[in-house]
């Protein structure tokens, strides 16, 4: 018998250790982690990815857009294992609980996405929430859940580019949550480690405000969050193409191939959600911006730094039967950078801030589901940057169970 190929060998194994440790279903964004009734369960998702790719996939790098300099891990070459968590959630009364997520991607070790303790206290028709530790920072379902087991295979470009990613981040969130009423829904309050970019090795406390609206079928959500981080790197362009990095480079380490961020970082989150009544649309609207203002600096030079960067997209899915829907998302994100100091030239060549122009994404996919929670898709998409053009076909399975294993203490 023909030898199965190491790519696909390990993402198999891996997508059977996922599949095996638990029959349920990971926490979803927007959705209550804990169980609703005191007791525990554990939970679990995969998805494994097939694609297909005229250049490098997902795109390295953009000109123009200024993050911790790092490229993603081209995808291309085989059956890879997009993403895969493991959950466990307890309430130990109706006050409290705790929530321990894992998660892991091809080709690396599993991370800490979610380790958290939840407090909770009814207040009249209202709920007041405190939780402490890991989670991903709440900027709403619509984009909190773009990414990791969505619809498409791609982060949006505005997330990967204001955000680097998911913000995942340690620190404590205040929340006041009413449900099921027209207008303000939710209230959450949060003071963040800040060490995720565009945080950096060192700095203050990074805090967040997101407000939740809702009318009938349309949800609405509202984020923002400041960052000042000091000593924050990106591996500079000029040395070539840098792999994948974990962590914002420090530049307490040396100045050497980097470039050096001081100053002050807000990000800005928006999402609107409409589905109308009988569910067969939903359609969705959100941007991400991020606002820098301080000093870049160098073995090239130091600078005064103002730079914007933003982008948005929209999402489109038509449910013309049962088991079937199709998908589509168009994207944009524009960015400009202004630098006034010694060595400016030098400066914006080795972030990679030369040639800023728009990047658009268009993505279409059709999405079947064979048994309940487990999808199968077929998407296709097409990419323009400056100085560039990506297209892609891919095949997806991403596997999730609509209940979770459990049971009372």
């Amino acid at each position: 018998m023909r030898a199965m190929p190491t790519p696909l060998r390990r993402s198999s194994a891996a997508l059977l250790a996922a599949l095996g440790a638990a029959a349920a279903l990971a926490h979803e964004p927007g959705a209550d982690a804990l169980p609703s009734a005191p007791g525990w369960r554990v939970g679990g998702a995969a998805a494994l990815l097939l694609p297909r790719a005229d250049e490098r996939w997902p795109t390295a790098a953009w000109p123009g857009v200024l993050t911790d300099g790092s490229a993603p891990r081209d995808q291309r070459g085989g059956l890879r294992l997009e993403h895969a968590t493991m959950d466990v959630a307890g309430r130990l009364n109706d006050r409290l609980g705790a929530h321990l997520a894992l998660g892991w991607h091809d080709r690396e070790s599993a991370h800490v996405e979610a380790a958290r303790v939840v407090a909770r206290q009814a207040w009249g028709d209202d709920d007041i929430e405190l939780a402490a530790g890991r989670d991903t920072v709440n900027l709403g379902a619509v984009i909190d859940g773009a990414g990791h087991f969505d619809r498409f295979s791609q982060m949006p470009v505005a997330k990967r580019a204001v955000l680097n990613g998911a913000w995942v981040d340690d620190g404590l969130a205040l929340a006041w949550r009413r449900e099921g009423r027209d207008g303000l829904r939710a209230l959450e309050l949060g003071a963040w480690r800040g060490r995720s970019f565009p945080g950096g090795p060192t700095g203050p406390v990074a805090p967040s405000l997101h407000l939740h609206a809702g009318w009938g079928h349309l949800d609405a959500h509202l984020g923002l969050a400041r960052w000042q981080p000091t000593w924050r790197g990106a591996a500079g362009r000029t040395a070539g193409q840098v792999g994948h990095l974990h962590g914002t480079p420090d530049c307490r380490d040396g100045l050497q191939q980097k470039l050096c961020f001081d100053g002050r970082s807000d990000v800005f989150a928006g999402s609107l959600q409409w589905e109308p009544e009988g569910g067969r649309w939903t359609f969705a609207l959100a941007g991400l911006g991020r606002r820098e203002r301080g000093r870049v600096y160098a073995t090239s030079g130091d600078a005064a730094l103002r730079s914007r960067i933003g982008g948005l997209w929209a999402d489109a899915v038509w449910r013309p039967a049962a088991r079937w829907s199709l998908a589509a998302r168009l994207e944009r994100l524009s960015t400009s950078h202004r630098l006034e100091g010694a060595g400016t030239v030098l400066l914006a060549r080795e972030g990679g801030l030369e040639g800023a122009a728009p990047v658009t994404r268009s993505t279409a996919a059709v999405e079947f589901e064979p048994a309940i929670g487990l999808r199968l898709a077929l998407e296709a998409g097409l990419e323009r940057f400056a100085g560039g053009a990506t297209s892609h076909v891919a095949l997806r399975a991403v596997w999730r169970q609509p209940r979770w294993l459990g049971g009372s203490w």
